[in-house]
């Protein structure tokens, strides 16, 4: 399985749910890319190209939807068999409420918000392990199970 996130905050992030969900010798083996930014379009096209050199059973994206998000792009990757996992407006928006604290609605707040909220950036790998420990997650899992993270979770360990 490919998952491509939109930049550096995404990747970290999905970094950290892999080391914490994804099983060394279970037989699954979830590759993380990084589209390095430039919107949704983007993400899927990166996605795209990364699934045409190597055959992947499955691949996703972990993308904003604040840039160039359009039922369009939506399409795009429907069509190319893409999951997409959604963040509304971005994932600075959406980890601060997972881990219980108070998250911004507009994205041009987000990363200031997120700094304040966690002092230090969302594409810092060091902040996953503390801010978002497998207890939280599971517990989130259990409360949220439609929820983005728990979705993306389940997608990682094959249980969708």
């Amino acid at each position: 399985m490919l998952i491509v996130g939109e930049g550096d905050a995404e990747e970290a992030f999905l970094k950290h749910l892999k080391a914490l969900f994804v099983g060394r010798t279970g037989g699954i083996e979830v590759k993380v890319g990084n589209a390095r930014g430039k919107g949704a379009r983007n993400v899927i096209n990166h996605a795209r190209k990364q699934w045409a050199s190597i055959a992947y059973d499955q691949v996703a994206v972990l993308l904003d939807t604040d840039t160039d998000w359009s039922p369009e792009v939506e399409k795009l990757a429907r069509d190319a068999g893409i999951v997409v996992l959604a963040c509304t407006p971005c994932l600075e928006t959406e980890l601060p409420i997972l881990a219980g604290k108070p998250g911004p609605e507009r994205t041009p707040e987000a990363k200031r918000s997120f700094h304040k909220a966690f002092n230090t950036d969302a594409h810092r790998p060091a902040l996953y392990p503390d801010a978002f420990p497998l207890a939280l997650l599971k517990e989130h899992m259990a409360a949220r199970p439609g929820g983005l993270v728990s979705r993306l979770i389940r997608l990682m360990t094959h249980t969708a």
